[in-house]
């Protein structure tokens, strides 16, 4: 049987990744803040290993979800967390060696459906659980075809898949639709189509990020009117387009995360406006492996393994900047073949391989603050201002310009960075008050990122500015 592939060596010299990322003016790093809970979805045990290629999907009850491969025994699995309690099952145990590459999507009713690659005969196979029992069927079968799956269901419950061709190094697409299975060639210049990521937007129509092997890029296609258009999402002369992972928007338009392989870069493409922008995360042998999710109001959430130090670490976007956070940071090799979701609440779900004890992990995170996470500066209100900011943990004075008590805002709330509120104070007659840096219980309260928003009427607005507290 074979193996999951190797992944680079990786160190664990923190500081020297710190002091490197701060200097290169790139986003900072944060170890606890916002906190991850991480624990252990499914335990090998000893000279076994269980848990690479995983996908992870959060059900309507909030419930974790992962489909992944057994290297052990070769098999697809399927694990689901309910009432503090993880199920574990196989999806399917053939004796070939199956469940590479797997994607998960979860129907109305919380069945999984879940594309996957059998190893032994280069064929992409598909599973969906109905009345308690897998069902399982081909999809591509003639020559080396499956690998880099990724699923979606439309609305009708329809399965659809895009994949790679290695027999021939083109990307393909597949659905069902009244019981049979159509596929097409995508794109077939040159060698393309690995990594790819695949999505539906608001008409059904299928989006697709991928790499283009031959050319070092990251190519983009959709299909518009029974054409697909394919172009070039990161021109550069560097090899990058590795693992890319999409997400569409309310107004679908496309986010994608990726690697630059040439530089060990974390990347994030979008195309607002007709033009692609393309930034930087986070460099230092870094991106493998990226998964992106979308909050509520569409600001983009990324996981990745940083094979540098062998760390899953979380990218989020917030008022414009990046701010990236150790999710799993232990002495061990842990957060490859990493998967997110979002819940309801906005609440990361992660779920990864560690490659030391060959454990399937899963991790979440705090529920986030959607309505003050990236709003622009044209939202803040005029005459809003906090002096000083960065506190240094002493008196802080806001004050809201033109605003009064029988105005929309009577009070402020201050919240951290993982949207728990830590104070609420009332704002005088001339809409000011003094924050004393303390929470409600009288404590000082943490250093890091902070947000003072306006709140009336028992709701709170979506007007935000950030403070920073140092001490």
């Amino acid at each position: 049987m074979a193996s999951a592939p190797v992944r680079p060596q990786f160190s664990k010299l923190l500081f020297v990744s710190l002091f490197t990322v701060v200097g290169l003016g790139l986003p900072l790093f944060a170890t606890a803040d916002p906190p991850f809970v991480n624990e252990p979805a499914d335990v090998s045990g000893v000279a076994a290993y269980v848990g690479a290629y995983t996908s992870i999907r959060i059900d309507a009850g909030g419930n974790p979800c992962i489909s992944y491969y057994d290297e052990t025994n070769g098999n697809l699995k399927f694990a689901r967390k309910s009432g503090g309690v993880w199920t574990k099952e196989p999806a399917d145990n053939s004796a070939n060696d199956v469940g590479w590459y797997t994607s998960l999507a979860l129907d109305g009713s919380g069945n999984p459906h879940i594309s996957y690659y059998d190893e032994t005969n280069g064929d992409l196979w598909y599973a969906r659980k109905s009345g308690g029992v897998w069902i399982k069927e081909p999809v591509d079968t003639p020559g080396d075809v499956g690998r880099t799956t990724s699923l979606v269901l439309d609305a009708l419950g329809n399965p659809h898949i895009s994949y790679l061709d290695y027999t021939n190094m083109d990307l393909k697409y597949a659905w069902k639709s009244g019981g049979v299975w159509t596929r097409v060639t995508v794109a077939s210049d040159g060698e393309v189509g690995e990594y790819s990521s695949l999505e539906l937007d608001s008409q059904g129509d299928p989006h697709i990020s991928f790499y283009d092997q031959s050319n070092g890029d990251l190519l983009y296609a959709h299909r518009q009117n029974g054409t697909w258009d394919v172009v070039v999402a990161d021109v550069t002369d560097d090899d990058t387009g590795l693992y890319t992972s999409l997400a569409l928007d309310y107004l679908n338009r496309p986010h994608i995360s990726f690697q630059d392989a040439t530089n060990g870069a974390l990347k994030y493409a979008t195309k607002i406006g007709g033009s692609w922008d393309v930034v930087t995360i986070a460099t230092g042998n870094t991106g493998w492996d990226s998964a992106i999710a979308l909050d509520k109001a569409g600001h983009p959430r990324i996981s990745y393994y940083d094979a540098y130090f062998g760390d899953l670490m979380y990218s989020r976007k917030v008022l414009g900047t990046w701010e990236t956070y150790f999710v799993d940071s232990n002495p061990q090799n842990s957060g490859s073949y990493t998967s997110l979701a979002m819940d309801a609440s906005g609440r990361p779900h992660m779920s990864y391989y560690n490659e030391t004890s060959g454990d399937l992990i899963y991790a979440y995170g705090p529920a986030e603050v959607v309505d003050v996470a990236e709003n622009q500066p044209s939202l803040v209100p005029a005459g809003f201002t906090i002096q000083p900011n960065p506190s240094h943990g002493g008196a802080v004075q806001i004050q809201l310009a033109n605003r009064t008590v029988g105005q929309d805002a009577v009070r402020v709330s201050i919240l951290d960075v993982t949207g728990r509120k830590v104070r609420t104070l009332a704002l005088d007659g001339t809409g000011a008050v003094t924050w004393d840096g303390r929470d409600d219980n009288g404590s000082p309260v943490r250093a890091g990122l902070h947000f003072v928003i306006p709140s009336g009427g028992g709701t709170r607005t979506s007007q935000a500015t950030r403070l920073v507290v140092v001490r």
